[in-house]
């Protein structure tokens, strides 16, 4: 897959589980312990608008910290609205020409277009898997996002960001679908 078609297919994985939130599930714990259902989806949201700022590089739309909340409710009483809006900037700022391929300024950092791309992919299915569990819906992972996005955290997330921005892995059978071997890499019991 091309990075953008990485990111794109990302974001509809998480835009489907947004969509079929119920609005009285977002008050619901989450697989992130200090978070509910909302604070995760504020969190997605946040990382849009992040990843839209970074990939134009400007300053983004509401300001967020990597593994933060933004300093507002994002989501409002029409979550599904507020993600179309979201992801459709970060998208419009990804297909800017050159975007994917150029260095970036990160509050982490200078950051490669891919490897931004690919934080921001994994980011998005990662937390809504979290937001599907916690409001018990099915999620579906294309196989080609799946692998990617796996291989990117097995070499992206490493013991230098567990504890500030990842908890420690949790022992998944290597026998396990592959998104549970994702999601117990992250820090989750699948």
């Amino acid at each position: 897959m091309e990075t953008y078609d990485i990111l794109a297919a990302a974001i509809t994985t998480a835009e489907d589980i947004v969509r079929d939130l119920p609005l009285d599930r977002l008050t619901a714990p989450s697989p992130c312990s200090e978070w509910d259902v909302r604070a995760v989806l504020n969190h997605v949201l946040g990382t849009l608008w992040l990843a839209d700022g970074m990939f134009a590089d400007r300053a983004p739309r509401h300001a967020i910290q990597p593994g933060g909340l933004p300093d507002t409710d994002l989501a409002g009483d029409d979550p599904a609205t507020a993600f179309k809006e979201a992801a459709a900037a970060a998208l419009a700022s990804a297909r800017i020409e050159g975007t994917l391929t150029r260095v970036h300024h990160t509050p982490i950092g200078d950051m490669p277009g891919p490897v931004l791309a690919g934080f921001t992919a994994l980011d998005l299915v990662v937390h809504g898997w979290d937001m599907a569990h916690a409001a018990d819906l099915p999620i579906a992972v294309p196989d080609d996002l799946l692998a990617y996005v796996s291989e990117f955290a097995q070499q992206a997330v490493n013991e230098s960001i567990r504890g500030h921005l990842v908890g420690p892995a949790v022992a998944v059978p290597e026998s396990a679908p592959m998104l549970d071997r994702l999601i117990g890499h992250m820090g989750r019991t699948p």
